[in-house]
């Protein structure tokens, strides 16, 4: 067999990487092309605040319709920094009859030479290059006959349709340049968006500290102690289920932030800020404490990520079609250790790691019972909620 390997961060994956791979596989007459994707690479910061994790799942996302193409995922489970030489080396001892091909970008090849072992690399495999928009061919084939001089082995360019696409671009723009979606498959695109990656919000712990101090000075104890909890199990969950940990810990410290001001205030808040009041808001003032803790959120403790508002303002009915985040803090502030009274803990806190979705339902069902027993409490937010995510557990969404 011929395989390629095509190793990269792929922070984000784009259409161009599948471009070079497709190239690739024609031109060489490649039976399968791997992306290897880095884990520790010695050379660059892969993290920008992404889990390893997520860079994956967007390989895995962006490849799904790609016969000929699979992915490596040893680099992302090795520890210590991830040379080259050494995946190459075990992906030569793995198929030692096979004639193996490294696909490199052009700025890569530039400095090969200064990479660890590059003769080692050469040995295992022939080395294909992916020009970039712009390159000065003389350049880029002048370097190919320095490294052939240098090291055993082979070296091509690639023939393909070089274009300026180039995932810092993308991180840097995603949420100020639509158009730079374009490059990106769909999917790939909806899973950025679902777990808020290159937001251009971060948040640390500092962060986290700072928040808990003024919880702790506008809550009640019992209420701050509730904060804590739920702002430990969100980020528990975050992890789990690959979402920015601290931006969900945020969340979880902040989501209820207006729970222990006067309903006379909440309703004051709306009214002077354009916040909507329905009819049932207006009878239990209590409820508006989501809406307010959203405005809360920006205005008073300057946290200004869309999400962590949304989220602070759904925690308690939900919505139809919650995002991540969304389900996180609805979540967790329903099964956060200090909870005791609410049926079913034990199962509830167990599915919250095995399958969200259905916590998230399970959880509206036993909020819908409840309140079928106090009818004169029901939230038409919750029950639409509650229809939404049965539909969807039937498949019907």
């Amino acid at each position: 067999m011929r395989i390629g390997i095509y190793g990269g961060t792929f922070n984000p994956i784009h259409n161009t990487h599948i471009d070079i791979a497709r190239a690739a596989l024609e031109q060489f007459s490649l039976d399968k092309v791997y992306f290897l994707v880095a884990g520790n690479p010695p050379h660059k910061d892969t993290a920008e605040n992404i889990p390893d994790a997520c860079r994956l799942e967007m390989v895995k996302l962006a490849i799904a319709n790609q016969p000929k193409i699979a992915i490596d995922e040893r680099e992302i489970y090795r520890t210590g920094k991830s040379y080259s030489y050494i995946s190459l080396t075990e992906i030569k001892k793995e198929n030692p009859t096979d004639d193996i091909f490294f696909i490199m970008g052009s700025d890569s090849l530039l400095y090969f030479k200064n990479w660890v072992k590059p003769d080692v690399i050469s040995d295992c495999a022939t080395i294909l290059v992916a020009p970039r928009l712009g390159d000065d061919m003389d350049v880029l084939n002048d370097a190919i006959n320095e490294c052939k001089d240098l090291f055993s082995g082979d070296f091509f360019l690639i023939d393909y349709k070089a274009n300026g696409l180039a995932s810092s671009v993308i991180r840097q723009n995603f949420y100020t340049d639509k158009s730079v979606r374009e490059w990106l498959d769909s999917k790939v695109e909806e899973y950025i968006i679902e777990h808020n990656l290159y937001s251009p919000y971060s948040y640390y712990y500092d962060d986290i500290l700072r928040l808990s101090q003024e919880m702790n000075k506008e809550l009640k104890s019992s209420r701050y102690v509730h904060t804590l909890g739920v702002a430990t199990t969100a980020y528990s969950l975050a992890l789990k289920w690959n979402y920015p940990a601290y931006t969900a810990m945020v969340a979880g410290i902040l989501h209820d932030c207006a729970k222990c001001i006067s309903d006379e205030k909440r309703i004051s808040v709306c009214e002077k800020n354009n916040i909507p009041i329905r009819d049932i808001e207006y009878k239990y003032p209590h409820l508006l404490h989501g809406k307010v803790g959203a405005f809360y959120c920006k205005s008073k403790y300057d946290v200004f990520d869309d999400q962590i508002a949304h989220a602070i303002e759904v925690h308690t009915t939900g919505c139809p079609g919650m995002n991540l985040l969304d389900k996180i803090i609805f979540v967790a502030d329903y099964i956060e250790p200090g909870r005791d009274k609410q049926p079913r803990l034990d199962i509830l806190r167990s599915v919250a790691y095995e399958d969200l979705d259905k916590c998230v339902f399970m959880i509206l069902e036993d909020t819908v019972n409840y309140l079928n027993e106090n009818p004169e409490m029901v939230d038409s937010t919750t029950i639409d909620t509650y229809n939404y995510y049965l539909n969807e557990m039937k498949g019907e969404v």
